[in-house]
């Protein structure tokens, strides 16, 4: 069983890089990571979480795991120490600061393979005049053997997938912050 996962975006707070420092700290930083290496030019830059307009909640509500710009999934210390061996093998971790705590983003560099992408039902998907990849795929879990979490050309390496492996782990640790859409 494969997962796109996002943020619960109404029950916990978003989360959001400091601007400033991110451009003094990496001039030539795009948000677009494309699967591709970055630690070898990675330089922390603080973050901060905060209550966006679809926080529903009254009081602060920091989640173990979050998502930025959408497929990075983001671990707070707790989540790292637990999620770490699992997710080695899929990306690299990025260290962003949030207060005097250490922060990983995951970026995500294990692409599935086409061949193990199921686009038999897929759909075309368009916002506002731009194409955002295919909805409705599947993907050839036994073919995800070692990689717990991944990334597919079919939503243009925007989102991140995770298996039943990474979902047990995160519903065991009783972390808080994602929500699982099931895709196959």
């Amino acid at each position: 069983m494969s997962y796109l996962v996002d943020s619960d975006f109404e029950n916990y707070y978003s989360l959001t890089l400091d601007v400033s420092d991110l451009a003094e700290k990496m001039p030539s930083y795009s948000q677009r990571f494309r699967a591709k290496p970055r630690l070898d030019k990675w330089v922390a830059p603080k973050a901060h979480f905060y209550a966006s307009d679809n926080y529903t909640g009254k009081e602060e509500s920091i989640p173990d795991i979050t998502t930025w710009a959408l497929g990075n999934i983001v671990l707070s210390p707790r989540a790292f120490s637990s999620l770490k061996d699992i997710l080695n093998s899929s990306g690299e971790f990025l260290p962003l600061l949030i207060g005097d705590e250490t922060y990983h983003m995951f970026n995500t560099l294990y692409v599935i393979p086409e061949e193990y992408v199921d686009s038999t039902n897929a759909v075309e998907v368009v916002n506002s005049g731009v194409h955002m990849g295919q909805d409705s795929v599947k993907f050839i879990d036994s073919e995800l053997e070692g990689h717990c979490i991944f990334k597919s050309y079919t939503n243009k390496l925007t989102f991140s997938f995770v298996t039943e492996e990474f979902k047990t782990a995160y519903e065991a640790n009783s972390f808080t912050g994602l929500k699982f859409q099931e895709v196959s």
